[in-house]
Order: C-alpha cells, then sequence, then structure tokens
C-alpha cells in the first residue's frame, strides 16, 4: 500500500517536473528582455537549424546576424517567430511577433520541444 501511495505521489508530479514556466516571462515583455532573463535561468537556446542548409530571411537573418540562432522559424508577413530554449529535459517555446529585434514581443510560451 505505502509502496502504491509513493508511486500515486510520484506521478502525480511529473507533470509539474517536465514542465515548469519560468515565472519571467510576461505578454508583451520585449523579446531582448525575456531572452537576458531566460539565460539567467539557464534556459539555453537550442540551434533547430545547426544541422541543415535553412538560409535566414527578414528578422531570421537579423537575429543571426546577433548571434541568436534559436529561431525555428519566423514569418514574413506578420513577423511571428518562435523561439527554442531546453534547460535539463526540459523544453520552452517562446512565440513573438516583431519585425526587427527592437521590435519583438512575447506573445506566448509552451513546453513544445522541437521535433
Amino acid at each position: 500500500m505505502i509502496a502504491n501511495s509513493r508511486l500515486a505521489i510520484l506521478l502525480a508530479a511529473l507533470p509539474l517536473v517536465a514542465y515548469a514556466a519560468p515565472a519571467v516571462l510576461q505578454k508583451d515583455m520585449a523579446f531582448s528582455a525575456a531572452r537576458k532573463l531566460l539565460l539567467k535561468e539557464k534556459w539555453r537556446p537550442i540551434n533547430v537549424h545547426a544541422h541543415d542548409d535553412y538560409v535566414p530571411i527578414g528578422v531570421e537573418h537579423e537575429l543571426a546576424q546577433k548571434n541568436i540562432k534559436e529561431f525555428d522559424s519566423c514569418s514574413i508577413d506578420y513577423s511571428n517567430c518562435v523561439m527554442r530554449y531546453k534547460r535539463g529535459e526540459a523544453c520552452l517555446t517562446v512565440y513573438n511577433i516583431g519585425e526587427k529585434i527592437t521590435d519583438m514581443k512575447v506573445v506566448d510560451w509552451s513546453d513544445a520541444c522541437p521535433n
């Protein structure tokens, strides 16, 4: 009975261990400020395109020039940018909007990992 109770407690805690949303993120926060805080909290950028021939365009090109390589993709028409981070086994995807780095703002985030 005690073993089953411990197992139930462990299983109930798993979602909390798998994804602890960063308390530092806020909607409409400037991307550059959010990135700085995430790096301080030990979230590490995932360079999704490190091993492919992806050619960055638009704001992706600007990000790459500033050595910000955690972008998965950024659309051109409305400049939605998807950024990927990892801390231990946990993933963090941060969704931003903005046509230039200085204009980019956080609009949402999730625990989605890149494929």
